[in-house]
């Protein structure tokens, strides 16, 4: 079974390179990453690059 936890969000190779599907590449990435707000469940969502080298 596969673990999606949010200690895997910052894996930098998208879901489409994952799979073999390169010409699907997303290019970048979104991640949800928590902020410091008031809330504990306070997200902000960024973008980072997919660093496969198809």
């Amino acid at each position: 079974m596969e673990s999606h936890s949010l200690n895997d969000s910052r894996q930098e190779i998208c879901w489409f390179c994952k799979k073999g599907r390169h010409s699907e590449c997303m290019k970048r990435i979104p991640i949800n990453v928590k902020t410091d707000g008031t809330h504990d469940c306070s997200f902000d969502t960024e973008m980072i690059p997919c660093t496969c080298t198809h």
